[in-house]
């Protein structure tokens, strides 16, 4: 029997849903799974043979009796996923895991449309991967019947970038597209906002830009001090409520304290663990920041930093994968 793990490849640099899978592949290899590596395509360059070859291809190590992880979505089509999935079916006492990395139906409301059918796949699993509790009890009432579940909680975030002691800093750091969260487009607090992405006109305010860094340049200037914010508006604090957010991991991984919004999916991890503060709005973030000693951010920064070696070693994706393995092997 050998364990392998979908991985996807040929995204944007910039892709965190492939860095995200990216990271976890390399994980589950350190454990001995082996990767099938998926390239990001436009699959309407296939007819249907064509794409069953490509899928071969790719499944050519896998055996009957294997364990294999997929990795969703692949961001190649849902017509692609059933197809991975339908091929897998194909061999004798395979046993499927899937790991939701993220749920498209739930991400894009003009995708609400597709949630039968992702449910559907989801359903073909021996067992199911998902972020957090409230996405398991959403999924449940949506058809879900897969019997075994592990809830991942935190992404990981592995890194060998030199790392700053923390400074207690007057200072938010945000990353994150204006075009996708509007309230940063007019920032008027006293305390100032450090904005990870290009410099855009539709930003005004008490802003600083940051620019895009790559993962070894942003959590080496994201160490340096300030809070990290994890924050939405609309549709996508509604997607924030079930998922797990790679920003709040890259946060922590590079040592500061977190400002989260009280219905963040794992915001309970902030809590037990005092990594940061749990709000209901911007204001009471500020609010409570103005009173905020130097002495009290640093036993906050501490904390953040005895956690943060659970995500540069990799150890939340370690557990989750092993949890998940022991689960589809026993009768429980």
């Amino acid at each position: 029997m050998r364990i392998h793990i979908t991985n996807i490849y040929g995204q944007s640099s910039k892709s965190v849903a492939m860095i995200a899978q990216n990271t976890t592949a390399e994980i589950a290899k350190s454990l001995g799974f082996n990767e099938l590596a998926i390239y990001f395509y436009d699959i309407n360059v296939d007819n249907s043979r064509e794409l069953s070859c490509r899928i071969d291809g790719i499944l050519s190590g896998v055996a009957n009796g294997d364990i294999v992880f997929f990795q969703s979505p692949t961001w190649n089509d849902m017509r692609y996923d059933e197809a991975f999935i339908a091929k897998l079916q194909a061999y004798r006492d395979i046993k499927i895991g899937i790991f939701v990395n993220d749920v498209l139906p739930l991400m894009f409301e003009s995708n609400e449309y597709l949630l039968k059918r992702v449910v559907t796949l989801y359903n073909q699993a021996s067992l199911l991967i998902v972020p957090s509790d409230r996405m398991l009890r959403f999924l449940q009432k949506n058809g879900l019947t897969v019997r075994k579940t592990v809830i991942q909680q935190c992404w990981d975030y592995p890194t060998a970038a030199h790392l700053e002691i923390p400074m207690a800093k007057p200072y938010l750091n945000f990353i994150g597209n204006p075009e996708k969260f509007e309230f940063v487009r007019n920032w008027q607090y006293e305390f100032p906002l450090h904005l990870f992405t290009a410099p855009t006109e539709i930003v005004k305010g008490n802003v600083t830009f940051e620019g895009w860094q790559y993962t070894t340049n942003l959590i080496s200037k994201l160490s340096k001090g300030g809070w990290g914010l994890v924050w939405a508006q609309g549709h996508v604090k509604k997607y924030m409520e079930m998922c797990v957010s790679y920003k709040l991991s890259t946060y922590l991984a590079a040592g500061i304290p977190v400002i989260v919004e009280e219905d963040l999916s794992n915001q309970e991890i902030i809590r037990k663990n005092d990594l940061g503060l749990v709000v209901e709005s911007l204001e009471q973030a500020i609010n409570i920041l103005k009173h905020m000693t130097p002495a009290d951010y640093q036993a906050k920064a501490a904390n953040v930093k005895r956690f943060s070696f659970l995500l540069r070693e990799g150890y939340f994706t370690k557990k989750f994968l092993l949890d998940a393995v022991h689960k589809i092997l026993q009768n429980s």
